[in-house]
């Protein structure tokens, strides 16, 4: 049998819990409002806020009365990280994933050793950078690719670093001192647009990203779902042609094959033998001169993006779809193939009037969205870090 103090530690820490998420959803609001939107009582609501304004997660903004309430943002850092083929890529961010300064270190290898290293002396120097003293950052994220145990911070399998059940959040922890949460770096963007982005308004939704690779997550009732040991949102390696082109991971037909920035650059390669050793940024430059070949390629591999993405939303059925990574700068000629197809494949009453965002991707957002797994844990007592060090000896 549950004990009354345990009941009553459950109840405080769900209404700590209702109340910041409604302001993080809402913004400032005062009391008598919270008290109408979440249902608790006025002295409920009195004695939750009392004690997150001692603890300085909730201020007071102005002085006019009702006085509303907005979340302590700038009162709380993280740190966010992205782990990359050859660098680490670290920002610094208030509560709200705002940044406030930014880093980029080149690594040797990947080894998980030398990430923990490197993840240090991120630390180190965007403390520094941004003079927030180390004993008011309150956590990691860091986002990589791969199947990732976000309970235990183990990351199961990545193909591109050749890690097998890595405990990577604890070598880190005992690196820097910090609590650690780790995820899947499609996973964590979508963490950060659940919590402050277009994904806050909405209880179901999908983000997929296009880039070197594909991935997606999803988002069902305002959680993120992570399947049974981490690995959903394998999206780039659902089907696209039977007995196709061979992925990266082995296997035939993928999506990932024919429409991640990778693959369209590497057929482009193939069909235009001047243009053999171009790279991303060349490429792009062939699409605005309106190379047919380029063109022909783009419209292919979008038209199969759209149909993967209808499926997904047919089985799904989300309020929206967020489109993001470093593929949307392919533009026009990858995601108006991609549109038609989804509009063509997607059943009536699942596409009628629902939204396909395409993000503003920006060089920070992966690293950002990592800094949101370690914001996250405010607006939610239950999720417990990956890893946190033990307390040093005296």
């Amino acid at each position: 049998m549950t004990s009354l103090k345990g009941d009553q530690g459950t109840a405080r820490a769900l209404n700590r819990r209702l109340i910041l998420n409604e302001i993080r959803r809402n913004g400032p609001t005062s009391r008598a409002r919270l008290a109408e939107q979440t249902g608790l009582s006025p002295a409920a609501i009195t004695f939750v806020t009392t004690e997150l304004l001692q603890e300085g997660l909730l201020v007071e903004k102005g002085e006019r009365r009702p006085i509303p309430l907005d979340i302590h943002y700038s009162g709380h850092f993280v740190l966010g990280l992205k782990l990359m083929e050859d660098r680490l890529e670290a920002v610094l961010t208030d509560l709200s994933t705002q940044i406030l300064s930014r880093i980029t270190l080149d690594l040797p290898d990947h080894q998980p050793e030398t990430v923990a290293l490197y993840a240090a002396q991120a630390q180190k120097e965007l403390c520094e950078q941004s003079g927030v003293a180390t004993e008011n950052l309150r956590g990691i994220g860091m986002g990589l690719p791969g199947v990732i145990d976000a309970r235990s911070g183990m990351c199961l399998s990545s193909g591109r670093f050749g890690w097998k059940n890595i405990p990577i959040a604890r070598m880190i922890s005992e690196q820097v001192r910090l609590p650690v949460w780790v995820d899947n770096d499609v996973n964590a963007f979508a963490v950060a647009e659940r919590l402050f982005g277009r994904g806050k308004s909405v209880s179901n939704f999908v983000v997929v990203t296009v880039g070197r690779a594909i991935g997606a997550a999803v988002v069902l009732e305002g959680k993120l779902y992570r399947g049974r040991n981490g690995g959903a949102g394998e999206f780039g390696h659902t089907l696209s042609e039977y007995r196709g082109r061979k992925c990266e991971c082995g296997r035939l037909g993928c999506l990932e094959a024919y429409a991640s920035e990778r693959s369209i650059l590497r057929h482009f390669q193939e069909i235009s033998p001047r243009h053999h050793n171009i790279q991303i940024e060349g490429l792009i430059r062939q699409v605005e001169r309106r190379n047919e070949r380029i063109l022909n390629i783009l419209e292919d591999a979008g038209s199969r993006l759209g149909r993967n993405l209808a499926d997904m939303a047919n089985l799904l059925n989300p309020d929206l779809i967020i489109l993001g990574g470093e593929g949307v700068r392919l533009g026009e000629a990858f995601f108006e193939p991609m549109q038609a197809a989804f509009r063509e494949r997607a059943f009536d009453c699942v596409a009628d009037e629902l939204p396909i965002v395409i993000d503003d991707w920006g060089d920070d957002a992966w690293a950002r969205g990592a800094a949101g797994l370690a914001a996250e844990h405010f607006f939610d007592f239950e999720l417990q870090p990956s890893e946190t060090a033990p307390a040093s000896n005296p």
